[in-house]
C-alpha cells in the first residue's frame, strides 16, 4: 500500500476507471437480478481511503438505473452528497419512473454535464418529459422501447416529443440510436423531423424497417449525416452483423442515392455490389474523445 501511495494520482485514476466506471451497454437483466458487475465495481472503493476518494467520482461517471428502487437510492445519495451529481456524465434509465424526475432535477441544479442519455420509453405518463428537456448538452442519445410499450400510448408519445425538442436544442448531438424501426407512425414524426435537422448528427443506428417508408429518407437529407447503421446489433461494440439486401426496405432504398450511400457507409449489406463513389457528405471519422475528468 505504501508503494501505491507513491504512484501519481492521475495514473491511479486511469487504472481505477477501468474497473469502476460502468459499461454504457448494460446487460438485459430483470430488475430483481442484481448485476454482479456492480458488486465488482464497488470493491476498489473499499481498499483504502485513498482509493475511495479517487474511485467514488468514477463510480458515478456512468449511472445505470434499472428500477424505481435504484432511482430512490440515487436520489438519497445525491441529497446526502450533492457534489456527486457533477460527476455524472452518462445516464441510463432502463425503467423510468416519477422518481427519475427528481433525479434529473438534482443533476440539473448541481450543474451536471450529461453527455450520454440512454432511455427506455415509459408506459405511463409522468413529469419526465419536462425534466428531459433540460439535458441540452447531450452528445449521444439512445432510445429504447419495451415489448409491452406502444407508441399509441400517451406516456411514450409525450417522451418522444420531449426527446424531439431535446435533439433540436442539443447542438453537439453527434450520434443517436433508436432500438425500434423508424416507421411513418405519426407518433415519430416530430422525432424524425428533429433528427433530419440536428446540426451535428453524423450517425444514426436503428433496425432495418420491414417495409419502405420515407422516414429514413427524410433523415438522410440532413447534410451532417455520415452514416446510417442498420441491424439488430446496435450497441456500437465490435463489428456489426451484416444484413441482407433482399429486404423490401433495402431494395427500395437503392433508388435513393444519398440514402443508399449513407447505408453503405454504416452497414455491411450482403448483396449490394460495391461501387466506386466519392461522398463529400461523408467525412473522415473524428478521433475518439478521451474520457473527461470524473468531476469538474
Amino acid at each position: 500500500m505504501a508503494a501505491l501511495r507513491a504512484f501519481p494520482e492521475e495514473l491511479l485514476e486511469h487504472i481505477l476507471a477501468e474497473t469502476v466506471v460502468s459499461s454504457a451497454n448494460p446487460s438485459a437483466r430483470p430488475p430483481w437480478h442484481s448485476p454482479a458487475d456492480t458488486r465488482t465495481r464497488l470493491a476498489p472503493l473499499l481498499v483504502s481511503s485513498q482509493f475511495h476518494r479517487i474511485a467514488l467520482p468514477l463510480f458515478y461517471h456512468t449511472v445505470v438505473l434499472r428500477s424505481p428502487k435504484q432511482s430512490r437510492a440515487l436520489v438519497a445519495a445525491l441529497k446526502t452528497q450533492p457534489s456527486l451529481a457533477r460527476c455524472v456524465r452518462r445516464l441510463i434509465l432502463l425503467a423510468p419512473s416519477e422518481t427519475d424526475v427528481e433525479t434529473l432535477a438534482l443533476l440539473r441544479d448541481a450543474g451536471a454535464r450529461i453527455r450520454y442519455l440512454d432511455i427506455t420509453l415509459p408506459t405511463e405518463e409522468s413529469g419526465l418529459p419536462d425534466a428531459l428537456r433540460a439535458l441540452d448538452g447531450l452528445e449521444e442519445l439512445v432510445v429504447r422501447k419495451g415489448p409491452a410499450t406502444y407508441l399509441s400510448q400517451r406516456g411514450p408519445r409525450a417522451v418522444l416529443e420531449a426527446l424531439a425538442d431535446l435533439i433540436s436544442s442539443c447542438t453537439k448531438l453527434e450520434s443517436t440510436t433508436v432500438s425500434f424501426p423508424l416507421s411513418a407512425d405519426p407518433a415519430l414524426s416530430t422525432l424524425v423531423g428533429a433528427l433530419a435537422a440536428a446540426p451535428s448528427l453524423h450517425t444514426l443506428r436503428t433496425p432495418v424497417p420491414s417495409f419502405w417508408s420515407p422516414t429514413l429518407l427524410a433523415v438522410s437529407a440532413n447534410p451532417a449525416m455520415r452514416r446510417i447503421c442498420l441491424g439488430d446489433d446496435l450497441s456500437g461494440m465490435g463489428k456489426p452483423r451484416s444484413v441482407m439486401a433482399s429486404s423490401l426496405f433495402l431494395s427500395a432504398a437503392r433508388a435513393h442515392m444519398r440514402l443508399s450511400d449513407l447505408i453503405r457507409a454504416g452497414t455491411s449489406v450482403i448483396g449490394w455490389r460495391t461501387r466506386a463513389w466519392t461522398m463529400g457528405s461523408v467525412a473522415a471519422e473524428p478521433p475518439s474523445a478521451t474520457r473527461e475528468s470524473a468531476c469538474t
